[in-house]
């Protein structure tokens, strides 16, 4: 699937000028499994996880544009201005693959889930006298929005809760600084802790499969920190 996505995104043009788009294989993940316990035909599952992924793969590519505001570069270079039509071409492809196999109910949900991510990164932007938590929350929503979209439409939801506080792990470890002049390194275990707890509560299957999925988060973090 991974590969599959890559091959999608590939622009001969783009991928001369800009950084090769990164796939998110815990949210390909978590999506893989929540698609595998629906009874969606195997093409409507692969394209969705495909569009979905491609939806949020345009999300980060927007996410990471530098925001160059200062004197010395008063204007976006032009990688950035080709960031931004990557994104909003990797944005449009997922509308296209979904009409081709008449999937139109999916188009919409998500459409909505990019109105709101938009809305929620907006609210980011502007927040000034928020509390640290407000803050976090919202990251947390920003992070897992688009999934908790197709685990509601679907009606998989049960696990959606482990699934939102796993995926923000791996946005504390990945891109959130000391913003409010919060200790990253307490937040990180307090979240660790409370996510541990949450799968604790799940099957033993279920138990398996998500502390491993964490287990990786937090190695990559820890290989890095030795490093």
């Amino acid at each position: 699937m991974k590969l599959q996505i890559e091959e999608t995104v590939h622009h001969s043009f783009l991928i001369k000028h800009i950084p090769k788009p990164e796939v998110d294989e815990y949210k390909l993940y978590f999506l893989h499994y929540i698609l595998n316990k629906t009874i969606l035909a195997p093409n409507v599952k692969e394209q969705l996880i495909i569009t979905t992924m491609l939806v949020q793969t345009a999300l980060d590519i927007h996410e990471n544009i530098p925001d160059y505001t200062g004197v010395d570069r008063p204007s976006i270079g032009m990688d950035s201005q080709l960031s931004i039509l990557a994104g909003d071409y990797f944005s449009g492809l997922y509308y296209s693959i979904l009409a081709n196999i008449e999937e139109r109910e999916y188009i919409t949900l998500l459409a909505t889930a990019i109105k709101q991510i938009n809305e929620l990164k907006m609210n980011l932007y502007y927040m000034e006298n928020e509390t640290p938590e407000d803050y976090l929350e919202t990251r947390k929503q920003i992070q897992s929005l688009l999934i908790k979209y197709i685990a509601e439409h679907v009606q998989v939801v049960q696990e959606i809760h482990v699934i939102e506080e796993i995926l923000f792990t791996n946005e504390i470890i990945n891109n959130i600084t000391n913003s409010f002049e919060l200790e990253k390194q307490d937040i990180l275990e307090k979240q660790v802790n409370k996510t541990k707890g949450m799968i604790d509560k799940l099957s033993e299957r279920q138990k398996q499969d998500f502390m491993q999925i964490l287990d990786s988060i937090i190695y990559q973090h820890t290989s890095s920190e030795m490093e």
